[in-house]
């Protein structure tokens, strides 16, 4: 063909397109992933499996680890709030027998009566008994500290002597706590501690505080307990799995020996 100045004007054809450059539509592109999803045997989907749940298992591993650590700074915190409490008990005893000392000697002076002055061991029996609940809190809140730095540095059940000796201390400790009939230490003539039911004797009653040691031993209780069914769960799923990875195995073993078994028979015939 001849354009209007005479020259001739070649005819365009159609550009060929290669298929290789062009990219793949969302179509074919979830078609290959099917395909090779499809061509994977079902022992390889169990070994994926597997290593999915291995990765979840170190991760909630991990996890545990973080807590414990947090864990054992609570631990040095409540244990310094049961120092306080110790410290209040033990201070407000001591100041109360030292009243009475001071109060029985101005009386003795006066002559309306002999003095009777608490001191020595009496003064000591006085105070640690009615401070018997602090000092088990110390206790339960040494013991507790103790078990979770061993489990910082290691794998430590709940079943450590550390926490069975906190577990056993608790009991006791709530039972001084809430069966005591004398709130305060002030004595008497007879170097007892007095009733509560005198009214003409002031009692700081609001010394004997709730052992905090005791809701936080069941908050490590409930968080070990935790933790521990976690991770048994974590490994029950990698042991199914690694279970049927051998069944698997088993079974493709015992068709490759039927089919040895069958070829060795048609040679036979």
């Amino acid at each position: 063909m001849t354009d209007s100045t005479g020259t001739p004007r070649q005819r365009r054809g159609k550009k060929t397109s290669d298929p290789a450059a062009t990219p793949p539509t969302p179509k074919q592109a979830n078609a290959s992933s099917s395909s090779s999803s499809s061509s994977s045997t079902p022992i390889d989907q169990l070994h994926s499996a597997r290593a999915k749940l291995i990765v979840s298992r170190d991760r909630t591993a991990d996890l545990h680890a973080a807590w414990k650590a947090q864990l054992f700074r609570l631990s040095v915190l409540i244990l310094g709030v049961t120092i306080y409490q110790v410290q209040t008990s033990l201070s407000t005893c001591i100041s109360e027998l030292k009243e009475f000392n001071g109060s029985a000697a101005a009386a003795a002076e006066g002559g309306s009566q002999e003095a009777v002055v608490v001191s020595g061991m009496a003064a000591i029996k006085i105070i640690f008994g009615d401070s018997f609940c602090e000092l088990l809190g110390l206790v339960v809140a040494s013991m507790l500290a103790l078990f979770l730095a061993f489990s910082n540095m290691g794998v430590v059940q709940l079943e450590h002597w550390s926490y069975m000796v906190s577990s056993a201390l608790v009991p006791v400790c709530l039972g001084f706590f809430f069966h005591s009939k004398s709130p305060g230490c002030l004595v008497g003539e007879d170097g007892m501690i007095l009733d509560f039911t005198d009214e003409s004797i002031t009692i700081d009653d609001k010394r004997h505080q709730f052992p905090v040691v005791v809701i936080y031993h069941t908050i490590v209780t409930l968080a070990f307990w935790f933790m521990k069914s976690g991770m048994q769960q974590c490994e029950g799923h990698v042991e199914l799995v690694t279970r049927s990875i051998e069944d698997f195995v088993r079974m493709d073993k015992k068709i490759e020996q039927k089919k040895e078994l069958r070829g060795k028979r048609s040679k036979k015939k």
